[in-house]
């Protein structure tokens, strides 16, 4: 294997030193080759391993906010150089020559992860280290065989970078299934997952029946996560196996085969920890964090969270921690693909990690104090379902208690969907206030009780004058003042140029590939721009329904080599193209469905950039697009929106970058993200 790609090993690290020092000395035992990395992501509270350890092969990151290895793995990563990760656990024995074995033979184009063996190392010879050796012989070969979709475990799992991006990573804040949770959606994606048999490492074996039996707690907690998640997988417990198992531990020792016996009673036991953790939670614990006990807490909400095309709720709950605001999040569940470091310094908690006991120790805690505001919600559920799901009670007591025990004064809800009823409800339920800002298709593509959300609302935001509007002719008019308009802001620092503005002459369009966006409008430009020889091409970043769509439109038009599809990009990823670009086009239109844009996050991100912008004069971009920086053309004109691209490219590049510094002047004094948190902050404190 003289040719193999490097790899970056990640291990998650929390122990105490006597620990950190065997994983060194572990670590140092891999054969290693110039551009590989040993990673080491300690999420202990203060750093044990840097404490413990001082190695030149090993590069050590912190990973704080919460007790979580999967949160590890991913800062882990998000610090790796390498297109390959190599994912082991601490207190794995991986086999010196591990790398080098997974690239034995050539791996496919496609596959997104490599799995080998872990096998049992014994640290004695007691009964449970005989008990485990028997029932763990390799304990990845029955995950690779799996009835549903086959996974690899984390002790021992080769991650392509690409994939690893592709999917969002591990998702965080869980205590178990997370790797098969990550290897199903990476199926999912289009990935497949190989296995190779001398890829081995040695997992050491549990001596103590109590740690062994918390530790298939969590299995059960993380396999109705999965069930929740995946709900065609074979996963749920089966409690009748125990009687089985008992009757087996009371007749084999009178058959001399007591052993046999002992290891049946085990496996009982195990059977019932699993099926107590089925209805346990698989929330991983959160950090303590420094909050002053009489301030109350404001409580973002969202459906999905951190979703990659909602990173304004991230942002903003940063600038309010900025502002000295208490700040949790809490959403429903977390998307399918998330955003990669989207929850990293936020106390962020789903409702799916909610057990079944927890759920209906919690219900019985909300309808023993409010019996009568619990009734007057059984009724009103039968008028909310006209228009959308309305989740049982028992869903939401978790969430109910949490905020009622910590201090919440405030909910603030992003889209008027479900976790906004979710705030009306909670407000009925224990009188916190709320408020919601309603975005773009919660308001023109599926209202779903929206004029009451915001009617009982403390007050309701929205992005642009355009969208007020619409909302106030919606609402009583005693509600109208209700509706504040507050733009989803630009963070200064971070949307800003690191190289000068050269102009090549290269176009970018971003946002998911869906009708709203006009994006076939833009292609037709581009046809209508063929033989014009300062357009180099037009990248197209984003993914969506009408991808084949749209690339088969470009492909009739003879534009193969001109507009390239770049598909999702990470949100730095995005950043470095807008910066790469001449000029961004926002070709928006109110789709056939009637949904439609609001003011895209994204014209203020490349103003920021010193980008100029040619956008459609439709809902609110006027408010952002002037003439001193961009154009402006009508919905749905390819010819018109040909013409003042072209007009825009044949200008010389520094009045193109002239035009891009008076754009992030105005967005700056107009958007900017502190400032329209403030006015956020501001709002709140008034309710």
């Amino acid at each position: 294997m003289a040719d193999r790609p490097a790899v970056s090993v990640v291990v998650p690290f929390l122990g105490g030193h006597q620990a950190a020092a065997s994983l060194a000395a572990t670590l140092e035992t891999l054969e290693i080759r110039p551009g590989d990395e040993l990673i080491v992501a300690d999420n202990t509270v203060r750093g044990a391993f840097a404490e413990a350890v001082r190695s030149d092969r090993i590069d050590v990151v912190r990973s704080t906010g919460q007790h979580s290895s999967y949160r590890s793995r991913n800062v882990g990563a998000s610090h790796a150089r390498n297109a390959w990760f190599l994912f082991v656990d601490a207190d794995c024995r991986p086999h010196p020559e591990l790398i080098d074995r997974y690239f034995g033979k050539p791996i496919g184009e496609r596959t997104g992860a490599v799995s080998g063996p872990v096998l049992p190392l014994p640290k004695g010879d007691g009964a449970m280290v005989r008990y485990e050796s028997s029932r763990s012989a390799n304990k990845q070969a029955p995950h690779m065989s799996n009835p549903y979709k086959p996974f690899g475990v984390t002790a021992n799992l080769l991650v392509r970078r690409a994939a690893w991006e592709d999917v969002g990573g591990f998702q965080e804040g869980i205590r178990s299934a997370g790797d098969a949770d990550f290897c199903w959606r990476m199926q999912d994606a289009g990935w497949s997952l190989e296995y190779v048999a001398d890829a081995e490492v040695r997992h050491l074996l549990r001596e103590d029946l109590r740690a062994y039996l918390r530790l298939h707690l969590r299995y059960g907690a993380g396999r109705r996560w999965l069930h929740l998640r995946h709900p065609s997988a074979p996963i749920k417990p089966m409690p009748q196996l125990a009687f089985r198992k008992l009757a087996g531990a009371l007749v084999w020792p009178l058959v001399g085969r007591v052993e046999r016996g002992l290891f049946s009673a085990i496996d009982a036991a195990v059977i019932v920890s699993e099926t107590v953790g089925y209805t346990l939670g698989n929330a991983g614990p959160q950090w303590q964090r420094d909050r002053d006990p009489e301030r109350p807490r404001v409580e973002l909400m969202a459906d999905r969270f951190p979703k990659p095309s909602e990173t304004f709720i991230a942002n903003e709950a940063k600038a309010l921690v900025d502002l000295e605001v208490s700040v949790g999040v809490s959403a429903r569940s977390r998307p399918e693909r998330p955003a990669l470091g989207g929850t990293w310094g936020l106390d962020v908690r789903h409702l799916e990690d909610a057990g079944i006991l927890r759920e209906a120790l919690d219900l019985a805690w909300l309808v023993s104090r409010h019996p009568a505001r619990c009734a007057a919600d059984l009724v009103s559920r039968r008028r909310w379902r006209r228009e959308e799901r309305v989740a049982p009670l028992r869903e939401l007591a978790p969430l109910a208690r949490r905020l009622a025990e910590g201090r919440v004064g405030h909910m603030h809800v992003h889209f008027a969907r479900r976790a906004a009823l979710d705030a009306l409800r909670l407000n009925r339920l224990l009188g916190i206030p709320y408020s919601v800002t309603a975005h773009a298709w919660d308001i023109f593509r599926q209202r779903c009780n929206l004029a009451e959300k915001i009617e009982r609302s403390a007050f309701a935001t929205t992005g642009c004058d355009y969208n007020v509007r619409h909302l106030e002719g919606m609402v009583s008019r005693g509600s109208r003042g209700k509706i504040q308009k507050i733009v989803m802001g630009v963070d200064p620092g971070e949307f800003r140029r690191t190289a000068p503005y050269d102009g090549d002459g290269t176009v970018i369009a971003i946002g998911r590939l869906v009708a709203k966006k006009g994006f076939e409008h833009l292609i037709d430009a581009t046809a209508r721009l063929r033989e014009f020889e300062g357009l180099r091409e037009v990248v197209i970043v984003g993914d969506g329904e009408l991808r084949e769509e749209l690339a088969e439109r470009a492909r009739a038009l003879g534009l193969d080599r001109v507009v390239r599809f770049e598909g999702a990009r990470r949100h730095h990823e995005v950043r470095s193209l807008i910066e790469e670009a001449a000029l961004l086009a926002m070709p928006a239109v109110v789709a056939p469905d009637g949904d439609r844009d609001s003011m895209p996050v994204v014209v203020k991100e490349a103003l920021a950039m010193g980008v100029p912008v040619v956008a459609s004069d439709e809902v609110g971009l006027p408010e952002v697009v002037r003439e001193d920086w961009g154009r402006l053309v009508p919905p749905g004109d390819a010819e018109a929106l040909a013409a003042e691209i072209r007009e825009l490219l044949e200008l010389p590049p520094e009045v193109r970058a002239e035009m891009g510094e008076a754009g992030r002047e105005f967005v700056l004094r107009e958007f900017g993200l502190a400032d329209q948190t403030r006015k956020l902050v501001d709002l709140i404190e008034r309710a």
